[in-house]
């Protein structure tokens, strides 16, 4: 039983699961860096939607789960953005008009654009985190990067095992704490409870240490670290897909920054 959830995947065939994943990385990367450079919130904004409306009709993925996996970045976006606004130095300039004042807190216009632009840039960056890893399983992630960006085998397909091994820590993580319960180490109360997290990630330590190392073992076996040219079981070329999804991305980021506000 594992304490995480089940990994999104497309449920049907559209346009992105077509596209390779170096194609998808390059387009994210198009969007993220226009939403970074630029302090105004709109342009953001019309990144956030362009996201929505490509996830809905391009990506693939069910979108009934998608709301329940964001939750929890939903929450960091809304108190960063709270935070953002409240303690922004615009605050304290009394030259600029009040939106809200409460006691002793003051909120500016300027204050409110600048938390909404930092909260709408880390939307951008989640949503296309989401379109560029989502439509593709991680095996064809790495299989596009070792052939289309040259990245070495033995980082590619080490990354991809890691992706591999994380979801193992959770039930690592229940497995120790039924051990610890049966032999009598049932922590009492809170300083309890932190002294069993302790020695419960002492333990899951040393399992990921021996978990890695069996693992390097088994890739260095296989020729992964050899500095032999390897052949590829899934080929991938660069097609139409591709050059229309970056050129879409490229035109969409320069449309949001040259619109204006």
């Amino acid at each position: 039983m594992s304490l995480l959830p089940a990994p999104l995947a497309p449920v049907r065939p559209a346009f992105l699961t077509k596209v390779t994943p170096a194609a998808r990385l390059v387009a994210g990367f198009t969007w993220i860096i226009a939403a970074v450079v630029t302090l105004d919130p709109a342009v953001p904004a019309r990144l956030t939607i362009a996201a929505i409306v490509a996830l809905v009709l391009w990506s693939g993925l069910p979108l009934g789960r998608i709301p329940g996996r964001m939750a929890p970045l939903g929450f960091a976006i809304l108190s960063l953005t709270a935070f953002s606004i409240l303690l922004s130095g615009s605050n304290t300039d009394r030259s600029l008009a009040t939106v809200l004042e409460l006691g002793p807190v003051r909120v500016t216009g300027p204050a409110i654009a600048a938390g909404l632009a930092i909260g709408l840039r880390v939307v951008v960056i989640g949503l296309t985190t989401l379109l560029v890893v989502g439509p593709s399983d991680p095996t064809r992630l790495a299989d596009s990067l070792v052939q289309q960006w040259h990245v070495p085998d033995r980082f590619a397909y080490g990354s991809l095992a890691a992706l591999r091994v994380a979801p193992f820590m959770a039930g690592d993580w229940a497995v120790v704490g039924a051990a610890r319960r049966l032999r009598g180490l049932q922590p009492r109360g809170p300083i309890g409870r932190i002294h069993d997290a302790g020695g419960r990630i002492l333990v899951m330590l040393v399992s990921a240490i021996r978990r890695a190392e069996r693992l390097a073992l088994a890739m260095d076996a296989r020729g992964f670290d050899s500095g032999i040219r390897r052949t590829h079981f899934r080929e991938l070329r660069v097609g139409w897909r591709d050059w229309l999804t970056v050129a879409f991305a490229l035109a969409v980021a320069v449309a949001a920054i040259a619109l204006p506000s």
